[in-house]
């Protein structure tokens, strides 16, 4: 039987939960007097009650931040770098926002409030949590210089909508222990990116190869001064990227030693990223590339000037370290965008450029799954449909005739090159009425009277 009563110096909830086990639990907070915690201990039992009712057993892991801790180590098949953006999301946006409540009382309105909040400023929790993180990673750095970096952040709807993600899989973690009965993220909508269309990056933004072309000339080639490298060749880097479709992280960790000259293959077998090699992303992952011509024959000269290096790199930074991402973006792809002329976009577009061209020109699917290192052709396939070359649709033709009858043109009786109308041609089709020479015709009322030269 639930009750209230007096227990240690404490007045606490003595309940059975749904799994037959007797519980006595101390309402938590700091109350002023007995009497405050008397009610307090009451609202507990009535949570408590309304739990069992539901079926939900309680484990004594009420707050967000006890079921946070426990969903991230039941990710047991998650890859350290997936890990490490969940570590991320939770130490510094969600653990620091709904981290001391508790879990079954957080309401849609929370969750909404939390992305209101977040796409307008950052709160004050998160900005501590941010400070707490700066000054854990740079010891030297002032205080005052972390909170003013904390406080010029600002989030993306993307990284907004990552936490909310986040959100609702704890929630569904909590749902299978039956802690909750709902998943409230769920019914929250994600951030809306508000900056102009054009602003806006696209999903699988790809070059046309006239784009590839202008891409390639703008890069930045190696360039020496007295002898001595000073620039990496960064456009060997991204015409290899084009070429091939390989990840960032595998371009990066390419080795002289997968590049088998005689076959004129690339084998992927490692990628860098985060600072560290790692293995591939996939099993599949794992493949064989056949590299065009052109591309092996500039390979084999930067092999005779690419720094040396212990990792035995294709593309290393001058002092023969591994390239890291924000310095192939900052000095060899971003500029190269602008002196082409081009729009804004990822390097992991010219990924989708190489599958998209590949398919447009009549791939097979199966061969560009493999050769993209996918786990199957169906993943290919919803992803890249659309490049699929299609038949011209006829549908708008029909309904054409249906409007405008038999004697409309469909394309297939469309002339292949467009005639221009000749000047004699253009006087035929704007007639100007002409009166004749002999007398003066009333004027048509809003007209004026034209007499022929003739």
């Amino acid at each position: 039987m639930a009750t209230v009563r007096f227990y240690r110096g404490h007045w606490v909830a003595d309940y059975y939960d749904a799994n037959k086990r007797r519980r006595i639990e101390r309402p938590k907070g700091v109350f002023e007097g007995a009497m405050e915690e008397l009610q307090a201990a009451e609202a507990l039992l009535a949570d408590r009650v309304a739990e069992v009712a539901d079926g939900l057993v309680h484990e004594g892991y009420g707050s967000f931040e006890d079921a946070a801790t426990r969903w991230l180590k039941s990710k047991a098949r998650i890859r350290p770098s997936t890990r490490r953006s969940y570590q991320q999301l939770l130490a510094c946006y969600l653990i620091p926002y709904f981290g001391e409540r508790t879990l079954r009382l957080i309401q849609v309105i929370d969750i909404e409030r939390f992305r209101n909040e977040l796409s307008r400023d950052i709160p004050d929790s998160i900005k501590e949590a941010l400070v707490a993180r700066l000054l854990k990673a740079k010891p030297g750095l002032a205080e005052a210089r972390a909170k003013q970096r904390a406080s010029q952040v600002k989030l993306s709807s993307r990284s907004i909508n990552k936490a909310l993600t986040a959100l609702s899989m704890i929630f569904n973690y909590a749902m299978r222990n039956q802690w909750v009965t709902r998943n409230l993220a769920e019914y929250v909508d994600h951030a809306r990116d508000d900056r102009p269309l054009e602003q806006r990056p696209l999903d699988m933004d790809g070059l046309t190869p006239p784009g590839i072309a202008a891409l390639r000339k703008a890069a930045i080639p190696a360039t020496y001064r007295r002898g001595k490298l000073v620039t990496n060749n960064y456009r060997l880097l991204i015409s290899f990227a084009v070429f091939t479709g390989c990840r960032v992280g595998e371009i990066l960790g390419a080795a002289w030693s997968l590049v088998d000259w005689n076959s004129g293959q690339f084998h992927v077998r490692r990628t860098f990223k985060e600072g560290r090699f790692q293995e591939s992303k996939t099993r599949t992952s794992y493949r064989r590339l056949s590299l065009p011509t052109f591309l092996l024959r500039e390979l084999k000269v930067w092999r005779l000037a690419c720094p040396n290096s212990p990792h035995d790199l294709v593309f290393p930074n001058l002092d023969g370290q591994p390239m890291s991402y924000s310095h192939l973006m900052q000095r060899g792809f971003h500029p190269a965008l602008r002196r082409a002329g081009i729009r804004r976009i990822r390097f992991h577009d010219l990924r989708h450029t190489f599958a998209s061209l590949m398919i447009s020109n009549g791939e097979d699917i199966v061969r560009v799954s493999r050769l993209m290192g996918h786990a199957n052709a169906s993943f290919t396939l919803n992803v890249y449909s659309h490049m699929l070359p299609r038949e011209h649709d006829p549908s708008g033709d029909r309904l054409a005739s249906l409007v405008f009858g038999n004697k409309m043109e469909t394309v297939a009786n469309l002339p292949t090159e467009l005639e221009r109308p000749s000047l004699k041609k253009l006087e035929q089709i704007c007639v100007v009425k002409m009166v004749a020479r002999g007398g003066i015709e009333p004027p048509t009322r809003g007209f004026s009277v034209r007499c022929s030269t003739n």
